[in-house]
C-alpha cells in the first residue's frame, strides 16, 4: 500500500506537544458545532516527559505543564482520530506521541500535527485489532497486539515487520506487553512469556523462547526491565529472569499483580489497589493516601514525583507536596444510562440494568451541566436510572434500593418495600426503572414487581395498579403525555407497549399485531411525545407514532420504506422545530416533524460523535444544544431549533453580528415568535433569502437562493408571527 494511503494528516487548532494551549470551557457554543463531556476520572495510561505529563482514559489525553499548571485536554474533536484508547507511549528521542486504540488505529502526534496510521486498522485481521502496549527501542515501535507484535519504523512511519501466530507450532497468540534486555525482546502473553533475540529472524515462531509451564502456564500480565533486570507478572506473583529462568520473588506477599512498571529509580507494582515500589538497593515501601482510591498505572520523573492513573480519582500526582487530583471539567463517569432535562440544567444518571434486567453495579453518581461547567453529587446508592424534580424535592430512583428523596435542606430519606408500596426481589432489592411526572402525582415503574406501576400522590398517599399483559411486570420507561401514560415493557421478556389511562383506569396493549398497535416491531425501546400530541415510538426495526392509543401506529415512509426499518431505534427526543432526533446503533439521525425528510445523519465517520450506539437523548430547550449518551461518552452538537415564545421577544437577538471575514458557521436569528417567518433583504429591499424558524430560532447560511455568499453590506431581518399579528426588525453587518 502506498504510503500516502496510510495515514493522515490533521493540524491542529490547538498547539499540543510544545507548548500546550488553554482551551476554557464555554457556555454556548456556535451553531452547527459540537463539543465533548469526557470524563477523566479513569486514567489508564500515563506517560512523563521533561515539561509535560500525559495521561489519557479511554476517549481522550489529559495533557499537564507543571511549570505553568496548565491543564488541557486533547480528543475526537481536536485532532484524535478514534475512542478506546488502548496504549500510549512517549518518544523523548524524536518527540512523538504515540496512541494506540482498541480498534487497531494509530496516532503520531508531532509538534501540532497528528498522523493517523490506520493501516492496521484496516488490516484483514479476524481477531481482535486491539493494541495491548506499546514499547520503543531505538528509532523503532514495538506494538504488542492480539494478534502479535508489530515493529513499527518511528523515522519512515511504516511497519517494518508483524510477528504473528507466535504461539506453540503457530497458532496465534495474543501479547499483552514487551520490555527489553540487551539484544532481546521479552514479550507477556496469554501463554506465558516468550524471548526472542533481536538480531534472529522472529517472523518465525521457531526463534522464540517459551516458557510456558508451571507459575507461566497462563497468562502473563505485564513485564517490564528495571536495574538491568527483567520483572514479570501475573496470577502467581512476581518473578525475575535469572539468565535461563525465572525466580519467584516473596513480595509483594499478594499473589496478584495488575500493573508493573519502572523509573530509573524504582520498581512500581500495583496488587490489590495497593501500590508498592522498590528501589534499587532492594529496599521496598507503600504508596498509599486517601486521595489514591483505585490506581492502575504509576510512573516517576526525573524530581522523583510520583504520577498514578486512578480508576475514579484520575491523574494524581505528589508534585506539589501533598498528594492532589488534576482534572479537566468533565463528568466524573462516562457511562451514562439516561439524560434528564430540567431547570437548565442537563442531568446523566449512569445507571442502571442489563437488557436482562439485571443490575450493573454503577456508582451512585449524578452529573450535572449548567452553564457550560460539570458538577457531581455522589449519592450513597447504585445503579441510578431516573430523576425528577418535583416541588423542592428531588427524587432519584436506582435499581435495587428504591427511591432516593433529597429535599432542598440536602436531607435524604428512602421509599422501598419498608415504607410503600414497592415491591422487592427475593435478593431484597426494590428495582425502580423509571419515573414519570403527572398532575396526578409521580409515577414509578417498579421492575418485577406484581402491581409494577405506583403512583405517589402530593398528600404522601400511595396507589397500586397491576398491569396483566404479558411481559407486564417489566417496565423499562415512562413517558406522561397527553393525560396519558405511555409504559416501555423489557423487549428482551416479550417486548410492547401498555398506553394507560389514569382518570378510567383503563390500559391498551400495543405491540406488532395489526389491529393491536401495528408498531414495526414488538421490542420497543423509546417513547416521545412531539408538539402535535403524537405518541413516537422506537422500536427494534424501525419508527412509528401514534395519533391516539386508538388506532394502529403511523409508519413514516423515506425513501420509500418505512423509516429506518433495518435500525434498532435506542432513542427518541423531539426539538423546538417538531423535528425527531433518533437514535440507534447506526449514529444519530434527524428528521423532519413528519419523519420523511432526512436532515442531518452523524455517525463516528462523519463527526465528533465518541460511538454510533447511542443510548439517550436529550435537548436544551433554550439553547438548542442537543446531548447524546453514547457507550463511550457524552457529546453535543448546537442545533439551530430553541424553545419560542408565544410573542416575540422585545428584540430578535442575530449572532455572530457583526459576521468577521472568513467566517464560515451560519447566523442564528432568536427571540422569534414559534415559527415566525423570517426575510433578509439587503438595504436597498432587495431579498436576499427567506424562511421560517424552528420553533424560535431561524438560520441564515449567509448565501442568496442562487447559493451566492453575502457581500459586505447591511441586511435587513424582517420576522413576522405565522398569524401576522406581529413582526420584528434587526439589521445584521456583514464584513468580508
Amino acid at each position: 500500500m502506498p504510503i500516502a494511503k496510510q495515514y493522515r494528516f490533521i493540524i491542529l487548532a490547538y498547539c499540543f506537544l510544545f507548548p500546550v494551549c488553554n482551551a476554557p470551557a464555554q457556555n454556548n457554543i456556535p451553531l452547527g458545532s459540537w463539543r465533548l463531556h469526557l470524563s477523566y476520572n479513569n486514567i489508564q495510561h500515563v506517560e512523563v516527559t521533561s515539561e509535560q505529563v500525559f495521561a489519557a482514559s479511554g476517549s481522550g489525553i489529559l495533557v499537564y505543564a507543571p511549570d505553568d499548571q496548565s491543564l488541557n485536554t486533547y480528543n475526537k474533536l481536536n485532532g484524535l482520530s478514534s475512542t478506546g484508547i488502548s496504549g500510549m507511549k512517549y518518544d523523548a528521542v524524536n518527540n512523538l506521541l504515540l496512541v494506540g486504540y482498541a480498534d487497531g488505529d494509530l496516532d503520531i502526534v508531532t509538534g501540532n500535527t497528528v498522523i493517523n496510521f490506520n493501516r492496521l486498522k484496516d488490516a484483514e485481521v479476524t481477531t481482535s485489532k486491539k493494541i495491548n502496549h506499546i514499547s520503543i527501542r531505538g528509532n523503532m515501535a514495538y506494538l504488542s497486539t492480539a494478534y502479535g507484535m508489530v515493529t513499527f519504523d518511528l523515522l519512515q512511519l511504516e511497519i517494518k515487520e508483524t510477528w504473528r501466530d507466535l504461539g506453540v507450532s503457530g497458532v496465534g497468540l495474543s501479547v499483552f506487553q514487551s520490555t527489553f534486555l540487551n539484544d532481546s525482546i521479552f514479550i507477556a502473553s496469554a501463554e506465558g512469556v516468550l524471548v526472542g533475540n533481536l538480531n534472529d529472524n522472529l517472523l518465525d515462531f521457531n526463534n522464540w523462547t517459551r516458557f510456558s509451564t508451571e507459575n507461566f502456564s497462563g497468562a502473563i500480565v505485564a513485564i517490564t526491565t528495571f536495574n538491568n533486570k527483567v520483572f514479570a507478572a501475573g496470577p502467581a506473583g512476581l518473578f525475575r529472569f535469572g539468565g535461563s529462568g525465572w525466580l519467584k520473588e516473596p513480595f509483594p506477599e499478594t499473589a496478584a499483580i495488575q500493573s508493573l512498571t519502572a523509573s530509573e529509580a524504582n520498581l512500581f507494582m500495583i496488587s490489590d489497589s495497593t501500590i508498592w515500589h522498590v528501589d534499587i538497593s532492594g529496599e521496598r515501601s507503600e504508596i498509599s493516601d486517601p486521595a489514591i482510591v483505585a490506581p492502575l498505572v504509576v510512573k516517576q520523573d526525573n524530581d522523583g514525583n510520583f504520577w498514578i492513573g486512578d480508576q475514579s480519582g484520575g491523574l494524581i500526582s505528589n508534585s506539589s507536596g501533598a498528594f492532589s487530583a488534576y482534572l479537566p471539567d468533565g463528568p466524573s463517569l462516562s457511562a451514562a444510562h439516561r439524560l434528564v432535562y430540567d431547570k437548565e440544567r442537563i442531568f446523566v444518571l449512569p445507571g442502571g440494568f442489563t437488557p436482562a434486567g439485571q443490575p450493573l453495579n454503577r456508582p451512585g453518581h449524578v452529573n450535572v451541566f449548567e452553564h457550560g461547567s460539570w458538577s457531581a453529587v455522589v449519592h450513597p446508592v447504585s445503579d441510578i436510572t431516573d430523576l425528577l424534580l418535583r416541588d423542592d424535592q428531588t427524587f432519584i430512583s436506582t435499581f435495587g434500593s428504591g427511591i432516593l428523596v433529597a429535599d432542598a435542606a440536602g436531607n435524604n430519606t428512602f421509599l422501598d418495600e419498608t415504607n410503600s408500596p414497592l415491591l422487592h426481589t427475593a435478593s431484597g432489592e426494590s428495582r425502580v426503572a423509571a419515573l414519570a411526572n403527572s398532575a396526578n402525582g409521580l409515577w414509578v415503574a417498579n421492575y418485577g414487581g406484581s402491581e409494577p406501576l405506583h403512583v405517589l400522590k402530593d398528600d404522601g398517599a400511595w396507589e397500586s395498579f397491576p398491569l396483566n399483559y404479558p411481559n407486564g411486570q417489566h417496565p423499562t420507561d415512562l413517558l406522561f403525555a397527553g393525560g396519558l401514560l405511555w409504559i416501555v415493557l423489557n423487549p428482551e421478556t416479550g417486548g410492547g407497549l401498555i398506553v394507560f389511562d389514569p382518570t378510567r383506569n383503563e390500559s391498551f396493549y400495543q405491540t406488532a399485531v395489526a389491529g393491536g398497535g401495528g408498531l414495526p416491531d414488538a421490542s420497543v425501546y423509546s417513547v416521545a411525545s412531539d408538539r402535535n400530541g403524537f405518541t413516537w415510538v422506537g422500536t427494534g426495526a424501525g419508527v412509528a407514532y401514534f395519533l391516539t392509543p386508538l388506532q394502529d401506529a403511523v409508519k413514516p415512509i423515506y425513501e420509500n420504506r418505512f423509516l429506518l426499518r433495518d435500525e434498532k431505534i435506542r432513542a427518541l427526543a423531539v426539538d423546538a422545530g417538531n423535528r425527531k432526533w433518533i437514535g440507534t446503533e447506526q449514529g444519530v439521525w434527524l428528521f423532519g416533524p413528519t419523519g420523511e425528510e432526512l436532515v442531518h445523519h452523524f455517525t463516528t465517520e462523519n463527526s465528533p460523535l465518541l460511538s454510533n450506539i447511542i443510548q439517550d437523548i436529550v435537548i436544551h430547550p433554550a439553547t438548542g444544544e442537543v446531548f447524546f449518551a453514547t457507550d463511550e461518552g457524552i457529546v453535543s452538537y448546537r442545533s439551530d431549533a430553541i424553545a419560542a415564545m408565544p410573542v416575540f421577544e422585545k428584540q430578535i437577538t442575530i449572532f455572530p453580528n457583526p459576521v468577521s471575514p472568513g467566517y464560515s458557521g451560519t447566523v442564528g436569528i432568536s427571540g422569534l415568535a414559534e415559527d415566525a417567518f423570517v426575510r433578509i433583504t439587503d438595504i436597498s429591499g432587495k431579498l436576499v433569502w427567506q424562511t421560517q424558524a424552528n420553533g424560535g430560532m431561524a438560520t441564515w447560511n449567509l448565501r442568496d437562493h442562487r447559493g451566492r455568499r453575502a457581500a459586505t453590506g447591511i441586511y435587513l431581518v424582517f420576522a413576522s408571527a405565522v398569524d401576522g399579528s406581529q413582526s420584528m426588525v434587526g439589521k445584521l453587518a456583514v464584513i468580508e
